[in-house]
C-alpha cells in the first residue's frame, strides 16, 4: 500500500528524489574530506596548511548540516509511514 501511495503521490518522489541526492552530495564531501586530509600532511609549508586546514573545517561543518538535514528527512519519513 505505501508503494502504491508512494506511485501516485508526487511530493513522496521529490522527497526521495531529494535525499538521494543529498546522499550523493555527502560522498562527494567525504572524498573532498580526505583528499584535503591528505595535502595537508603532504605539505611542507605552514601557511598551505593552514589554508587547507580552513577548507576543511568548511567542508566538516557543510557535511555536518547536511547529515543532520538527512536524519531530519529520515525522521520525517519515518513519522509518515
Amino acid at each position: 500500500m505505501h508503494k502504491l501511495q508512494a506511485f501516485f503521490d508526487p511530493a513522496q518522489k521529490r522527497k526521495k528524489r531529494h535525499r538521494e541526492e543529498l546522499k550523493k552530495i555527502l560522498k562527494s564531501l567525504k572524498k573532498k574530506e580526505r583528499k584535503i586530509s591528505d595535502k595537508i600532511e603532504q605539505a611542507d609549508d605552514e601557511c598551505l596548511k593552514k589554508l587547507y586546514q580552513t577548507e576543511l573545517e568548511i567542508i566538516r561543518l557543510q557535511r555536518k548540516k547536511g547529515i543532520d538535514v538527512l536524519q531530519q528527512l529520515r525522521e520525517n519519513k519515518d513519522s509518515t509511514d
